[in-house]
């Protein structure tokens, strides 16, 4: 009869202890969710954001930031048959430039979301096009810590375009550093890295906590496309180069184009940001998502 006892409560406490599991995995998943933020909410245009083609919204970000998306639909009306596009921008921050590229993107027929990922001040003078985020994260570089921001840009603007089935990312200079080595923790969204900044510094200097990216290709498992100017004076071709190569030999599916002559803007030269538009739309149309 104790035999009995003893068995009955064994079984007891087994099924509290998976009871009290579950219960701990449910309350960690809940509390994963809070952590990230509940959801986007609509904005007015951040200053200095041109046209009425965007809707506006803001996002959460880690640290009780907040981040500014716009999104603008494609409007040859393929849209709905394309990837999803995110631009993500480099070290000058958010600028008309980029919502001019996204303008541009939606034309050939992609959803294109565009926002910070860190926080920049806009513009100071007469001319300037830069966009003002003041309540996104602090900028960080190519860094791990950065990670976490990015992350928060491409939650958010999977929401804002409606949880598409497809995503790819558009990085420019440390943009594209920055994606890439989010690629590096098992994000598989497609990368085109334009002018990335990829070995954690650039001719003009470095942050102390930039990462290189080149010797963690092998973690990469998504596809990449890597665009770069042959005279680029602030991030060298060499790191488009070396990330390339790194990447073949752990067997990701990678594609280049280095521009003769060209200098690290890119979408600046606007013969050259047509080709880079076209490029990425091949790229995508020919399947990298499927990779």
């Amino acid at each position: 009869m104790v035999g009995k006892q003893t068995g009955s409560v064994h079984k007891l406490l087994a099924a509290v202890t998976v009871l009290a599991c579950a219960v701990a995995v449910a309350v960690m998943v809940l509390w994963s969710a809070l952590e990230r933020g509940p959801t986007i909410t609509d904005a007015a245009a951040p200053v200095n954001a041109p046209g009425s083609d965007f809707r506006w919204y803001h996002a959460a970000a880690p640290g009780a930031h907040s981040i500014p998306i716009g999104v603008i639909r494609g409007i040859d009306g393929h849209g709905s048959r394309r990837p999803a596009l995110l631009l993500v921008t480099g070290t000058d921050g958010f600028s008309t430039d980029h919502v001019q590229f996204a303008r541009e993107m939606a034309a050939r027929g992609f959803d294109v979301a565009i926002g910070c990922w860190f926080r920049t001040d806009g513009p100071t003078g007469a001319g300037r096009t830069g966009i003002a985020c003041p309540q996104a994260p602090d900028f960080k570089g190519v860094s791990e810590a950065a990670v976490a921001d990015l992350d928060a840009l491409v939650r958010g603007a999977r929401m804002a375009l409606g949880h598409p089935g497809e995503l790819a990312l558009v990085g420019m200079s440390r943009g594209g550093g920055i994606a890439m080595l989010r690629a590096t923790h098992g994000a598989t969204e497609p990368v085109v890295s334009v002018a990335g900044m990829v070995e954690g510094t650039t001719d003009w200097g470095q942050l102390p906590t930039e990462v290189d990216v080149v010797p963690l290709a092998d973690r990469v498992e998504a596809p990449v496309l890597l665009l770069h100017g042959e005279d680029d004076q602030l991030v060298p071709i060499a790191q488009a180069q070396h990330l390339a190569s790194a990447l073949e030999a752990a067997g990701v599916p990678v594609e280049t184009h280095w521009y003769p002559g060209a200098p690290h803007g890119l979408i600046s030269v606007p013969e050259i940001r047509a080709d880079l538009q076209l490029r990425i739309t091949d790229w995508l149309s020919a399947g990298a998502l499927s990779r």
